[in-house]
């Protein structure tokens, strides 16, 4: 996937970024953690005590943790992580049922996007976003779909994601401390299409230019984990893992 043409195919431009994108080893989970628990914590303490550890879908398969590492000096300057609904429902679907025209199609949901603060924030998190659309272009997802507070929301308005459900509502998020998110979504396979004709100022960035400094090549292969269990399974199971994470006043009386 760092290889012209390999993933995307249509770049006409090359572009040497100040760090590296790609999947995160265990021995970088640490500082991973360290980033989470730092950027939740600001605007939400709770949160942030309990992403001071890994999670365990840090390491389950179907999820992949990306980073952003500076080459100057090896800090972490940003981090996400994707969730297949290979094996296992969305994170959000523990919170929201998805419409129906999302059935038997291979999702994949951005979650825990931290980004250090400092001159390159914007960069990183613009690699990050390309990193996450080159992933899904080469694991065949159909869909990616990721969740936003206020005001984080009007990022993903401006990169022409939309609402899955009723436009502008808000949904209180198990998986984020029960915090109200919109849940939104873009088509993968029309993503290129959409931003083109739009003129997006993204659009040179993330489809007609190459990035060697973004490799994905450590992430793993779904292609034999997909079935078409994942697309008709309950998510109850994940609801009940959970329930116990929303603050009281989100848990039904």
């Amino acid at each position: 996937m760092n290889k012209p043409g390999d993933g995307m195919g249509r770049e006409t431009a090359v572009e040497r970024l100040p760090f590296q994108v790609r999947i995160a080893t265990r021995a970088e989970l640490e500082d991973v953690v360290r980033l989470r628990s730092t950027a939740y914590g600001r605007h939400l303490p709770e949160m942030g005590q309990r992403l001071a550890q890994p999670e365990a879908a840090d390491f389950e398969l179907g999820c992949e943790v990306f980073v952003a590492v500076s080459k100057l000096d090896g800090s972490l300057l940003g981090t996400l992580r994707t969730h297949a609904n290979a094996l296992e429902p969305l994170p959000l679907e523990a919170s929201l049922a998805l419409p129906e025209r999302f059935a038997n199609h291979r999702l994949v949901e951005a979650t825990r996007l931290s980004i250090q603060a400092g001159t390159t924030a914007s960069l990183v998190r613009n690699a990050l976003f390309k990193a996450f659309y080159q992933y899904c272009v080469s694991q065949h997802i159909d869909w990616m779909v990721l969740t936003g507070r206020r005001p984080i929301d009007r990022i993903y308005d401006g990169l022409l994601f939309t609402d899955v459900g009723e436009t502008g509502a808000y949904h209180p998020m198990a998986h984020i401390g029960g915090v109200p998110h919109r849940v939104m979504s873009l088509s993968v396979s029309e993503a290129d299409a959409i931003w083109s004709k739009a003129q997006h100022p993204l659009y040179e960035f993330t489809v007609k230019t190459w990035h060697p400094d973004i490799d994905l090549s450590g992430a793993r292969d779904l292609s034999s984990a997909w079935s078409g269990e994942h697309a008709t399974r309950s998510s109850s199971s994940v609801a009940r893992r959970m329930q116990a994470l929303l603050p009281l006043q989100f848990k039904a009386a």
